[in-house]
């Protein structure tokens, strides 16, 4: 069975770091579906601009160069837990740094959304009491949901950052070790 790990002839054990593993890998590759497409239409909005505007194609471009970096780093991370879910040993202390580095991301843009939030709702806002009535009812729809978006993806940022320390760790425990293996010792597998 895939999610777990023997511990004698007789017993298993569920191995919950593989399930995250199996988490971050599908997240990862979700990612990387979202990158390419996003990246697809910035270089279509890139082609049809004209030669005139040099300000806005410089902004696609660090636009594209987002995408592109970020795309990399999913395609990584999905290289990665493949190897930890098939418990190769080069993988194992990368997955540790790329777990701690991804819940400092998380913290740190979860903060950062954090921050945002009252601005946005502000202008909003003011947006929403200029527009009269009848636009202050439909920015209100679009407010509700910016606000649900927000609530579930701060929720997920605080879940993930104890879940990728707990990664992190759990890696890094005599028991996990033992379970990778070198390159020689797949072979003769």
């Amino acid at each position: 069975m895939p999610f777990t790990m023997r511990t004698s002839a007789s017993s298993s054990r569920l191995a919950l770091w593989r399930i995250v593993l199996w988490l971050i890998l599908l997240l990862a590759a979700f990612g990387c579906l979202q990158y390419v497409h996003h990246a697809q239409e910035v270089w279509a909005h890139l082609k049809a601009l004209g030669s005139g505007d040099a300000q806005r194609a410089a902004g696609l471009r660090v636009m594209l160069a987002w995408d592109a970096g970020y795309l990399l780093a999913a395609f990584a991370l999905i290289v990665l837990c493949a190897g930890g879910i098939l418990h190769q040993a080069w993988s194992r202390l990368p997955l540790q740094v790329a777990a701690g580095i991804l819940a400092a991301w998380s913290a740190l843009s979860g903060l950062w959304l954090f921050q945002q939030w009252h601005g946005f709702v502000d202008s909003a806002t003011a947006m929403a009491a200029a527009a009269g009535p009848q636009g202050a009812v439909a920015l209100q729809a679009l407010l509700d949901h910016a606000r649900r978006s927000y609530h579930i993806g701060l929720a997920l940022k605080v879940v993930s950052v104890p879940v990728l320390v707990w990664l992190a760790w759990r890696l890094g425990q005599p028991s996990v070790k033992a379970q990778f293996r070198g390159r020689k010792d797949s072979l003769t597998r």
